[in-house]
């Protein structure tokens, strides 16, 4: 007898292609006063994308979306998947020329982004000969080429006529390494589909769970939080920016199952509860997730207490490499600085500069392989090189070790990156931003301890002789040319930054001095 051969589209679309037949009328995105039931959904990103289609836009080619924490954010993302566009999340909060980069990078056909971002893309347009489409959200297209609502009346009701494949090509997202230009981490169908998969099986999502999004959307994770809820035919509610009182209003007002959250808005949660105590309904709640930075065990506590009845998990992932271990809410007072166990679908191995395993108990570079990791970085073939291993292990280059249990635990970050409030920042674009300072000679940037944002970026500089500047002239220099989260919330003026024979700056000296009373160390 032959068997008929067909490929399996193991993916995100036809997940939500069954959803948005099964629960038609169910939410399927809320933000605000707006929402769109799941068949709405599926309806409105076959008309977007339909009219991208008309207007040139191929399977393969990148979408870029600029957007804030909105619906149009979602419907685009569904859209891209359907029709094979490459999307590509941005951060909304870079200046125009860092846009740039990332633009002529990816080689953008298409940017879907809010009228308040379309100025600052018109004035690099010119430096971008890919990008022949900008589609602005609302009914004006503004200074974009296209309205999105426009768009979408314009377009037929009608699904796309392109095939899928779990080996296509998904997402793109920019990621920088602690030296050079940021790079565009590959993800497929495939990769997205499982890391979803992984999420819903740990945190034990299920089918029709109502998932409250309150950190930006462009991040890698929120991106697979959302796939999760695309998977299950849950709901997902959109907080525009975080307010945790707001959080609260969601949370019973929509019966929310689960969210993410970074630690320094658990702290901010904490302190709203410790306030209001127990004015609001929480019983939904049974899932918390932290990550982006280290949970002190007094946050834990304070979560403890102000969602006593839901479950805390926390977790270690990265763009590259998806999401790579879970703590357990059993284990989150018993293993302290632990981010868990290996995720489904995940192997983890510690390995010296060797590329051999290291003994239990020994630090080494953690490297991961699975159903979830990234393909490479975008048009950077050397970089994709020096990630990965023979047998398809690859790296971002944290440093681990494992105790006598399993768990895995983070003991230095890639070299020199600084997580300020879960954001990822990399001192050499800050340190070459404050080199163009004509007083300037030499400049450090690191991150000291803060107990707002975790770590806070600090700028040490050694000044020309006879040259004077003070703290808000460099402030203000970064603020015109950085994003704000990236600009110095401090700067020390010193007679000498310490450097090796080949001239490498030993950061690891220059923490010392402002690490050394933290119960979080940095070496």
């Amino acid at each position: 007898m032959n068997q008929q051969s067909t490929i399996y589209s193991n993916n995100i679309v036809s997940s939500i292609k069954m959803n948005s037949v099964k629960f038609a009328e169910r939410k399927a995105l809320i933000c605000g006063d707006q929402s769109v039931s799941w068949a709405e959904m599926w309806s409105r990103t076959n008309q977007l994308g339909q009219a991208l289609c008309s207007l040139g836009v191929q399977k393969g080619d990148r979408v870029a979306l600029i957007l804030n924490n909105c619906i149009e954010f979602s419907e685009s993302f569904v859209m891209c998947a359907k029709f094979g566009f490459i999307v590509t999340p941005m951060n909304r909060n870079l200046k125009a020329k860092e846009l740039a980069y990332h633009l002529q990078d990816s080689g953008a056909k298409v940017v879907i982004t809010n009228p308040e971002y379309a100025a600052a893309l018109q004035s690099v347009r010119n430096e971008l000969p890919s990008l022949e489409q900008m589609v602005v959200t609302g009914t004006a297209a503004g200074q974009g080429d296209h309205a999105y609502e426009q768009l979408i009346n314009e377009g037929a009701d009608k699904d796309p006529d392109v095939e899928i494949s779990p080996d296509d090509i998904q997402m793109i997202l920019y990621t920088s390494g602690t030296t050079g230009r940021p790079k565009g981490g590959i993800r497929g169908y495939k990769e997205n589909y499982h890391t979803g998969v992984g999420v819903c099986i740990e945190w034990k999502i299920r089918s029709g769970d109502v998932q409250l999004a309150i950190t930006p959307l462009y991040h890698a994770a929120p991106i697979a939080w959302f796939i999760a809820t695309m998977i299950t035919g849950g709901t997902y509610v959109i907080l525009p920016q975080f307010n945790p009182e707001a959080v609260f209003v969601e949370i019973e007002k929509h019966k929310v199952n689960w969210l993410m959250a970074v630690p320094v808005m658990f702290d901010h949660l904490i302190a709203f509860s410790e306030k209001k105590l127990a004015g609001y309904d929480l019983s939904s709640l049974r899932t918390l997730i932290s990550g982006g930075a280290p949970l002190h065990t007094r946050t834990k506590v304070g979560i403890k207490r102000a969602f006593s009845d839901s479950e805390l998990y926390e977790f270690y992932g990265s763009t590259e490499l998806g999401v790579s271990t879970s703590l357990r809410d059993e284990d989150q007072l018993r293993k302290e600085r632990c981010v868990g166990l290996p995720m489904p679908d995940v192997e983890l191995s510690i390995r010296n500069d060797e590329g051999d395993e290291v003994q239990q108990g020994e630090i080494g570079l953690l490297y991961s392989r699975g159903l979830s990791g990234f393909r490479g970085y975008w048009n950077a073939p050397e970089k994709t090189e020096e990630a990965f291993l023979e047998g398809g292990w690859a790296t971002v280059g944290d440093m681990a070790r494992q105790d006598d249990e399993g768990y895995y635990y983070i003991v230095d970050r890639k070299k020199d990156m600084i997580i300020t409030g879960g954001v990822n920042v990399y001192p050499v674009e800050i340190e070459e931003i404050i080199h163009e300072m004509e007083e300037v000679q030499d400049v450090a940037v690191i991150g000291v301890p803060d107990p707002k944002w975790g770590e806070a970026v600090k700028a040490i500089i050694v000044l020309h002789p006879n040259e004077t500047i003070d703290e808000n002239d460099v402030i203000v220099f970064c603020k015109k040319r950085l994003a704000s989260f990236k600009v110095p919330k401090s700067v020390d003026f010193v007679s000498s930054i310490p450097r090796t024979q080949s001239g490498k700056i030993l950061k690891g000296e220059l923490r010392k001095a402002y690490w050394s009373d933290s119960d979080f160390q940095i070496s």
